[in-house]
């Protein structure tokens, strides 16, 4: 088994992308076919029509049914939304700028011309209630459905249990045509191993999802294909599995084997890596771990270890793994943790259960709730089955600091007339709250827009609350908080600093010198300097790191006024990058922080890369100061890198310990050497399993653009000129 595993982990990673039609062609067919019904039996038939006519996979991994794609990596597209390629996806993977060129038949492009909803998949962000599919199967939630129709008298309502029904049974089907096709290819299999994993396939897929799980595959093997039909259904990016350890212990008994498990297990995690949405662009499928329950009782088990070891053995980017942190956690849980991230393989990532829940409780969770949370995207967090994306960019939109400091400032006819900071940050408020306000509204409009033509009825199906109002998870979940990211806060903080001692203090220059600098992307090398001279965030001093709560407060003030003005629940922001610090940096001229123009942003919520110069305590003092529950109740993003010779448990387990024993709610460690990144890059056969985390996601080192590696390596090499 254990070879076999190996075997399909290195086939996966060395299978370039490519790009399948068959689910655009199919759903094209189904569209045509059913253009008159309502969008949400639209959707159901549409969804039926793909599952019950799509290629099945058996081959690329004969541990577990399930597939997106005729072959993992072939890009499963979802015209619904749009054909088109992702902005990130292109800044991480090298030689996929043109890969749907011409690829496309006209007659699929002329079709949705005028019908797609936009962008490249669904919302995603979202976790669905993998508990129900293990434990109560698929049929209870088609029974509830029914029994729920039976009375009803709204016909919004009972069409869209109708479309709910229909996809849960396309999903039942489903895994009954893998259940055939595995018995058939058992029948001319020569290889006993092979053999008997196909029939253990057809066996459970004759039982699950439909019903509950009966041991650990069959469970492992529901979760796969409901994850993988939420893929199939739009949701495409950002799926996450929740809390597998939670769902799985039932299964822990006395016959439980801890290596047999963690080969399962391993063979699971590939069988997510090979949705094929976007190929190897798909990265945020998150897994979490740990935790304590609303009893304070540690929630990790055996299976919990299986998890880490899975992780180690396959040393994948994708899926990738948070550990819940809380002070009964486990100690060996915590050792392995500690040495899995030392070893350089930067996972698991970690969150503070004590701040993260304190915030989901704030926003008027309930207890029991809010310590089921879980990682849903990058760094989003949510609750399976109650809460999506706490904050998504599709009803509040991005709040970039640092944008809107300098559009402040460029638009601001006499800079020169304003005389101290308290006016500039006035200016500034207005701006932001402008805004905020724009961005609310779009994305209310775009988010009711989405639910009515783009419904998705069977991930609604899996959500709490769905079946029983009959409606969209976009409008039917148990909780609904409205959202905001954020980017650009380091380089904003730095540049308040910057300019409040520069122009205002010590008077070496005028706003309006500063602006005419900026505009021409700093000719004068001097202010530029002068900008930089300066301490910084991330160095523990208060001079600069006040202005994180100054930008804080004035953007809960902003937002709290919009929630007031559309009626809404208290909002929430996540800081999140990904590499949006690309992207961001790509439109955002020079800045007072003095960072050139279109050039990236701060890739964390941490310090800027080359500032850390008193090292990681400081770093971790800065965040330290941010109000967690109070401003961050979507999560923040915080990467750290140490270097690789000093990476011990010993080493590692206090500095984590600290930092959340003081309140601090997320942290990415990276533990790497410059000189070791440069040897990757010349040899990279020799460095096929060091795994790295970049911002928001992970992947293998040797497989990131040029472009993302020389990053790291700066990181790396800024961190020993600071030691």
């Amino acid at each position: 088994m254990r070879d076999l595993i190996r075997r399909v982990r290195d086939e996966l990673i060395s299978t370039e992308d490519t790009v399948c039609l068959q689910r655009a062609w199919l759903v094209t067919e189904a569209y045509r076919r059913y253009e008159d019904d309502p969008p949400p039996l639209k959707r159901a038939k549409a969804f039926a029509h793909v599952l019950g006519n799509m290629d099945l996979d058996l081959s690329s991994n004969p541990v577990f049914a399930g597939n997106t794609s005729s072959r993992p990596r072939a890009w499963m597209l979802i015209p619904e939304h749009g054909i088109t390629n992702d902005t990130q996806v292109l800044i991480e993977n090298e030689g996929l700028d043109h890969i749907l060129d011409g690829r496309i038949p006209q007659e699929i492009l002329d079709y949705w011309k005028d019908k797609s909803f936009g962008g490249a998949a669904g919302i995603g962000h979202l976790a669905v209630d993998m508990d129900t599919v293990v434990h109560r199967g698929l049929e209870s939630l088609i029974a509830e459905a029914e029994r729920h129709n039976s009375g009803e008298t709204d016909p919004e309502r009972r069409i869209y249990r109708e479309a709910m029904i229909i996809s849960l049974q396309a999903v039942i089907d489903w895994a009954h045509r893998y259940a055939k096709a595995a018995e058939e290819a058992a029948r001319s299999e020569r290889d006993d191993v092979i053999r008997e994993l196909l029939l253990r396939v057809a066996r459970a897929c004759r039982h699950v999802p439909a019903k509950p799980a009966r041991d650990l595959f069959e469970a492992l093997q529901a979760m796969a294909l409901v994850h993988l039909a939420v893929a199939i259904e739009g949701h495409g990016m950002s799926i996450s599995i929740g809390l597998p350890d939670r769902t799985l212990a039932p299964f822990i008994d006395d016959r439980f084997d801890a290596e047999q498990a963690t080969d399962l297990i391993a063979a699971f995690l590939l069988k997510i890596a090979a949705n094929s949405f976007l190929g190897r662009g798909s990265k945020t499928q998150a897994i979490t771990v740990g935790g304590a329950n609303h009893l304070g009782e540690d929630q990790s088990n055996a299976i919990t270890s299986c998890f880490l070891d899975a992780f180690d053995l396959l040393r994948i980017g994708d899926p990738h793994l948070f550990l819940r942190w809380h002070e009964g956690l486990d100690e060996k849980v915590k050792r392995r943790a500690a040495g899995m991230i030392a070893s350089g393989i930067s996972m698991p990532q970690f969150i503070n259960d004590r701040p993260t829940v304190e915030g989901f409780i704030n926003l008027g969770v309930s207890e029991e709730d809010a310590w089921d949370y879980c990682v849903i995207g990058c760094n989003e967090l949510g609750i399976p089955g109650r809460l999506m994306s706490t904050a998504t960019a599709t009803i509040g939109g991005t709040i970039q600091y640092l944008e809107l400091l300098n559009e402040t400032l460029f638009n601001f006819p006499e800079p020169d007339s304003i005389r101290d900071m308290s006016q500039l940050l006035v200016h500034l408020e207005e701006r932001m709250r402008g805004r905020a306000v724009e961005m609310r509204r779009r994305g209310l409009n775009r988010w009711r827009r989405m639910a009515e033509r783009v419904p998705t009825p069977f991930t609604s199906s899996l959500m709490h609350g769905c079946i029983e109002r009959g409606r969209d998870l976009l409008l039917g979940m148990k909780y609904w908080f409205p959202g905001y990211y954020e980017r650009g806060l380091t380089n904003a903080i730095n540049a308040l600093a910057a300019i409040e001692r520069t122009v205002f203090q010590e008077r070496s220059i005028s706003l309006g010198d500063l602006i005419r600098a900026m505009r021409e992307n700093f000719p004068d090398e001097r202010i530029r300097q002068l900008l930089l001279a300066g301490p910084k965030w991330g160095e523990d001093d208060e001079r600069v790191d006040r202005w994180a709560s100054v930008l804080t407060g004035m953007r809960e003030r902003v937002l709290k006024e919009v929630d007031a003005q559309f009626s809404h629940p208290t909002h929430t922001v996540c800081h999140v990058v990904r590499s949006l610090h690309y992207v961001d940096g790509r439109r955002i001229a020079a800045s007072p922080d003095g960072r050139p123009a279109w050039t990236p942003v701060a890739d964390s919520i941490g310090a800027e890369m080359g500032i850390g110069r008193n090292g990681p305590t400081a770093i971790l003092k800065s965040v330290l100061k941010l109000d967690y529950p109070g401003c961050y109740r979507g999560g923040y993003n915080l990467n750290l890198t140490l270097p690789k010779t000093d990476a011990k448990p010993e080493m590692l387990l206090p500095l984590i310990e600290g930092f959340f024993t003081r309140g601090g709610q997320e942290l990415q460690i990276n533990c790497f050497d410059a000189e070791m990144l440069r040897e990757a890059q010349k040899e990279p056969e020799k460095y096929r399993d060091l795994v790295v985390r970049v911002a928001g996601f992970c992947t293998r080192f040797i497989d990131l653009s040029r472009k993302e590696q020389e990053e790291l390596i700066r990181r790396a090499e800024a961190l020993e000129t600071c030691r």
